[in-house]
């Protein structure tokens, strides 16, 4: 077996653990009613997202992937931050 078809088995073992990671999370969202819950779950969404996108990222290869999810990173850091404003109501 060489190492890129290992490669390969590993990259589709861990694309299946996030798709289920992703539905998890999704039903959980769902089924839900609690606002800091949705909140806290939407976060971990968009970094199962970023988890897949990396996945992907290990079967098409392309230069500005890397720059994508780091941006998104950052991105979902701000957005942790808005949603813990709006629950709270803006208090420190």
């Amino acid at each position: 077996m060489t190492p890129t078809q290992l490669l390969w088995i590993f990259a589709g073992m861990a694309g299946a653990i996030v798709a289920v990671a992703l539905a998890l999370v999704l039903w959980r969202a769902v089924s839900t009613r609690n606002d800091a819950r949705r909140a806290v779950l939407a976060d971990m969404i968009f970094i199962t997202v970023i988890a897949g996108f990396l996945v992907y990222s290990l079967f098409v290869r392309t230069a500005i992937t890397y720059d994508v999810v780091l941006i998104a990173g950052l991105g979902g850091a701000i957005s942790t931050i808005a949603f813990a404003r709006i629950i709270t109501r803006g208090r420190r």
